[in-house]
């Protein structure tokens, strides 16, 4: 098979794919019949959110393995034909690998290309956010009391994944692409910019979503649209004898150590929606892009170690103050994330457990139940239950973190919680989290 159709997924043919949208169908056809879309809605939740850690497990992977490749290669008396060589061991086996600075006079029969993982992460990613942000953009995406329009923010997300590529690509044809530091800054301070601006369009889960889902596209775009592409014009120019320009394959090397340079920030992103801490701070965008910059430092870190392995196999990691930059980063955002006291705590106004008791029955048992009442809701988020009063004490700190601390629950706030009943139910934790009276 010609080199430039070897290709994975060709293994799953159409009879196979026909059986899958068969099932896929059954699936369909038993949620119509007995009314489980709110079940059906989040066991596809589950499903894309599994496919997309498992394929950008794999894409981040092969990233990281890479670039470790380029960085590690030795480059010293090689064949006039190689940028280097390297020796590795892995899994009880010694391998030995050999980098051409174009391709090889001849091809070998069997050629691996990786570019799947790189799209499926990215499909799967658009899913989850079409699931869990835009087909409901009043809850997750937009901030309580928006007046923007559901329709209008979805189109405004969607256009910004497109934005981003454009920008990106436009900063790529100018100098600055050959001037790495000069880049990084310009695009920090547009990150920056579009951080704190999505700030004030979405809630602050939606826009580290969104700028992570805009950073993931301009990734995965630089492999459909420059990295594959040049990859298949090597293949040809092998194949027809002709030599392809190094000064090409090494333009392509920057877009793809781009890729490798935004890993970090866009794993934060995936992972930032479990800890409400970080944006539900009144400078969200702040916090973000902090953690972005210490993501970048450790990423930073390890290629220079890795490129400069000689040395630093003997007197350790090249450029350490970036480990320590990174870290006054996290102890920065650690500080500026920590809850402060409310004052109904501070004045020492007792509260009931009785009270506390009716508040979460009005504003979170509708969700956090064995049977939610909410709609969209088949089983209690994370579930987290306030049936009982032995659960609701069990739970008094992480209810104080996110009702009080962070105010992130309820959810867009559509209950309504008032602050005075924050402050009653942060009183409470505060006085003992008291279970009721006997």
């Amino acid at each position: 098979m010609d080199p430039l159709h070897q290709d994975r997924l060709r293994v799953v043919r159409w009879p196979w794919i026909v059986t899958l949208l068969v099932i896929f169908g059954i699936g369909v056809a038993l949620t119509v019949a007995n009314g489980w879309q709110a079940h059906a809605k989040e066991f596809l939740n589950l499903l894309v959110r599994w496919l997309h850690i498992i394929y950008g497990i794999a894409w981040i992977g092969a990233s990281f393995y890479f670039i470790f490749l380029e960085n590690a290669l030795e480059r010293h008396n090689v064949r006039p034909e190689l940028s280097g060589n390297i020796w590795t061991i892995h899994g009880g086996g010694v391998y030995y690998l050999e980098k051409y600075k174009t391709a090889p006079p001849k091809l070998p029969p069997y050629l691996h290309w990786f570019k799947w993982d790189a799209y499926l992460t990215w499909v799967t990613g658009f899913l989850l956010l079409v699931i869990v942000y835009y087909s409901d953009p009043r809850t997750n995406l937009l901030p309580p009391g928006s007046s923007l329009a559901g329709w209008l923010a979805v189109f405004i997300a969607v256009g910004s994944l497109v934005g981003a590529w454009l920008v990106y690509v436009g900063l790529s044809r100018t100098p600055l692409l050959h001037r790495p530091a000069l880049f990084l800054w310009v695009g920090g301070v547009l990150v920056a910019g579009v951080a704190w601006a999505l700030s004030q369009i979405y809630s602050g889960r939606g826009a580290f979503m969104q700028v992570g889902a805009m950073l993931g596209t301009i990734m995965a775009a630089n492999v459909f649209f420059v990295i594959i592409p040049s990859q298949k014009a090597l293949v040809r120019a092998a194949q027809k004898g002709e030599a392809l320009d190094p000064a090409f394959v090494s333009w392509v090397q920057l877009r793809s150590r781009h890729n490798n340079y935004l890993t970090l920030p866009v794993l934060f992103t995936m992972i930032a929606h479990h800890f409400p801490f970080t944006y539900t701070h009144g400078a969200n965008w702040l916090i973000l892009v902090l953690l972005f910059a210490a993501g970048v430092a450790v990423r930073h870190f390890i290629n220079v170690t890795e490129q400069q392995h000689h040395t630093t196999l003997k007197t350790g990691g090249a450029m350490p103050y970036l480990l320590v930059v990174a870290a006054v980063l996290a102890l920065g955002v650690f500080y500026l994330t920590a809850p402060k006291g409310s004052k109904a705590a501070l004045s020492g106004e007792p509260v009931t457990f009785e009270e506390v008791r009716a508040i979460i029955n009005t504003h979170c048992h509708v969700c956090h139940a064995t049977h939610p009442t909410q709609p969209g809701f088949a089983s209690a988020p994370a579930g987290v239950m306030f049936d009982t009063p032995q659960e609701i004490v069990a739970q008094a700190e992480r209810i104080k973190q996110v009702a009080v601390d962070s105010e992130y629950m309820p959810l867009g706030n559509i209950t309504h919680m008032t602050q005075e009943e924050r402050s009653r139910l942060g009183a409470w934790v505060s006085q003992g989290a008291k279970g009721p009276v006997k």
